[in-house]
């Protein structure tokens, strides 16, 4: 499965480098690229990929316990609707964290999210993000792998900068998970949180 994910968001990122002689346009011909001047709710498609800090967390009413921050990273393809809207579906994974004998790590997630941005400058937007996450979230204990794939509510707070009408770099956190409550499997009672940090580069059309 990690095999066609890796090859998923390599293609993704490949879609982001620049098209020769490519002309910055939006879809409506204005060339609102980086604001929507004229108030029509032009939609500007944009792919990217993000890497950073990536934090597992799962404890059980064992009392086990274990937090670990790795690295992850993720691909994107979003479009901004006008000035304050935007969607963006992102596919990504994580590193593995090992505490004694136990090692989490997150295989695959899936994050489908409602953008509400604010310019606050021709160049510079802060963001929102609500949505949700699906992810496989594997332990692995004594070279035994138990793993549970679940969805939960995500949420965090960001900003872009554009370097030109095409290229937008940004920094953000996002909460993807918060005290999911994974199968009996991974421990009783337990609960799990995805958090992440990431830097990004965006490619818009």
């Amino acid at each position: 499965m990690r095999k066609y994910l890796h090859i998923t968001i390599a293609a993704l990122c490949l879609a982001a480098l620049p098209l020769a002689n490519a002309e910055a346009q939006d879809l409506d011909g204005d060339n609102d690229i980086r604001v929507d001047s004229d108030g029509d709710f032009d939609i500007r498609p944009y792919t990217g990929f993000a890497a950073g800090a990536f934090g597992l967390e799962l404890r059980d009413s064992a009392g086990y316990s274990q937090k670990s921050t790795v690295f992850g990273g993720y691909a994107k393809l979003g479009a901004d609707i006008g000035d304050n809207l935007g969607a963006e579906l992102r596919i990504g994974s994580s590193s593995s964290g090992t505490k004694g004998n136990t090692k989490l790590s997150d295989s695959y997630f899936i994050s489908y999210l409602a953008k509400l941005q604010m310019p606050l400058a021709p160049d510079f937007k802060v963001y929102a993000l609500l949505g949700g996450t699906t992810a496989n979230f594997k332990k692995t204990t004594a070279g035994t792998a138990k793993s549970q794939s679940k969805t939960g509510f995500s949420y965090g707070l960001g900003g872009d900068f554009h370097l030109d009408d095409r290229l937008a770099a940004g920094a953000e956190w996002v909460q993807y998970w918060t005290n999911v409550k994974l199968g009996t499997a991974l421990g009783p009672n337990n609960k799990a949180k995805l958090w992440g940090i990431m830097g990004s580069l965006s490619y818009h059309f």
